[in-house]
């Protein structure tokens, strides 16, 4: 209420018109205050919800088609949600006060799937949830393809939710380390290997004093330990694969054995690594209208490996393996025939554990005669005149298969970067830096840096084109 007066001379006013204004003076004191405050609340489609409001004078609905709102005589309001939206309820009181509210009224079900996310959702870790109005907002980084792939199927099951979680994935590395061996069928049996169930491994353990104990190498199954020892180091590896390894490698020495192939892939969990290890054939391929035009097609040794880290720790892998050759025997005018086998599988084994697949049989036959000419063709007498030499040749085609859960500052990995670089200082002792490696800031705190880093010069001591001592 607003209170306005005009000065007059008080020889003009009488004894009434000084009552009244003080009387408008005390009015404008007292006048109630309305509140401006707007409360926020929702409901579903179907719930209804009581307000009690003393001195109830009128109510007011924004949208009917949303809200509805009835008096009693209690004095109290019952709101009504009849349809999805939002709406406004004003209550006027007899003392001039006012309270608004604003209301948002959801889909049926909505409240019920918002709890049933927020369970959900709690199972993935590293994961923020937040409420705005009907939606739910998730944020979210360094997930793994697994996790991004849940939250995507939820996506899709909940409309409500609105994923911005990080698009890159961070999965740990597998490292899968591949021997392709071939070898004849009866030297494959004494591997100590049960192709129809399991393997049969083996223990070996070993020492190397001083200078040789740095050229041991940590092969699948097996773990490297170093100590001390007065003045010399002794180094010592074991591991249940170790046999295995040596029985092939001491085949592949006396020529028993042919190594084909002895990659180690390093793949993230749910990617695909390749390995080729062979040529390319050229072919003659004539189109529909009579245009020929030269193709490749690769042989030898093609591995394609995806490996999949599972909650247990186990890896689950896709494997498939193709050996080709080109066949001499066959030959057509677009290009040589090739000989290929293949196959394809999946596994499930632990880090560390070999898997092995057999069954890549090779026959060679081979028949020479060697025979007088003329005498050697006689019906009766020419077997006295002529030999014959009968060859047979079985091989089979072996392939282990050994991953391991990796991260980049794992004391394998670390190994094999020292010993990378000393292969290349070997190598190249005077080659020429053609990189630039990265400088350091002074102060940095160098204890934080993988100890397989290369020492580089400080920034200030590059800048003034000096050399660091």
């Amino acid at each position: 209420m607003r209170c306005h007066y005009r000065e007059r001379s008080m020889s003009d006013a009488n004894a009434k018109q000084v009552f009244g204004f003080v009387l408008a003076v005390v009015m404008c004191g007292w006048a109630p205050s309305v509140s401006a405050q707007i409360e926020t609340w929702q409901m579903q489609v179907g719930d209804m919800r009581v307000l009690t409001v003393p001195e109830l004078a009128r109510v007011a609905v924004g949208d009917g088609h949303v809200l509805n709102a009835v008096t009693t005589e209690e004095q109290e309001v019952i709101v009504f949600a009849r349809n999805e939206g939002s709406s406004t309820v004003q209550l006027w009181q007899r003392d001039g006060s006012k309270r608004a509210y604003h209301v948002e009224v959801l889909s049926t079900g909505v409240r019920q799937s918002k709890s049933e996310l927020k369970q959900l959702l709690a199972k993935i870790p590293g994961v923020e949830i937040s409420e705005v109005g009907d939606k739910l907002v998730v944020e979210a980084t360094h997930l793994t393809d697994r996790q991004q792939e849940h939250l995507s199927v939820l996506a899709k099951r909940y409309p409500q939710l609105l994923d911005l979680s990080d698009s890159q994935g961070w999965d740990a590395m597998v490292l899968l380390d591949v021997q392709v061996v071939e070898v004849p069928r009866n030297a494959l049996r004494n591997l100590g290997t049960r192709w129809s169930d399991a393997t049969e491994g083996g223990f070996t353990a070993g020492v190397a004093w001083e200078n040789s104990a740095g050229s041991i190498g940590a092969r699948p199954g097996e773990t490297v330990v170093a100590t001390e020892m007065g003045s010399s180091a002794l180094k010592g590896y074991f591991g249940i694969n170790a046999l295995l390894s040596a029985r092939i490698q001491a085949l592949s020495e006396v020529g028993a054995a042919t190594i084909l192939a002895q990659p180690q892939l390093l793949a993230r969990s749910g990617s695909t690594a390749e390995f080729l290890a062979g040529g390319e054939v050229p072919y003659t391929v004539t189109d529909s209208n009579g245009n020929n035009s030269t193709q490749f097609k690769p042989y030898g040794v093609s591995l394609r490996i995806t490996p999949l880290i599972q909650a247990s720790g186990a890896v689950r892998s896709r494997i498939e393996v193709e050996v080709s050759s080109i066949d001499p025997s066959l030959s057509v005018p677009s290009g040589p025939s090739l000989k290929t086998r293949r196959t394809a599988t999946e596994f499930n084994v632990q880090t560390g554990q070999t898997l092995i697949l057999a069954g890549f049989i090779s026959r060679e036959v081979s028949r020479n005669q060697d025979r007088v000419p003329g005498l050697g063709t006689l019906p009766v007498l020419g077997a006295a005149f002529s030999s014959e030499r009968f060859q047979r040749q079985e091989t089979e085609l072996a392939i282990f298969v050994t991953p391991h859960i990796v991260e980049a500052n794992h004391p394998v990995m670390q190994q094999r970067i020292h010993r990378a670089q000393a292969m290349v200082a070997q190598q190249f002792p005077d080659a020429p830096r053609v990189n630039t490696a990265m400088a350091v800031e002074e102060g940095q705190d160098l204890l934080s840096r993988p100890d397989w880093a290369l020492p580089v010069e400080p920034l200030s001591v590059l800048l003034q084109g000096g050399h660091h001592e």
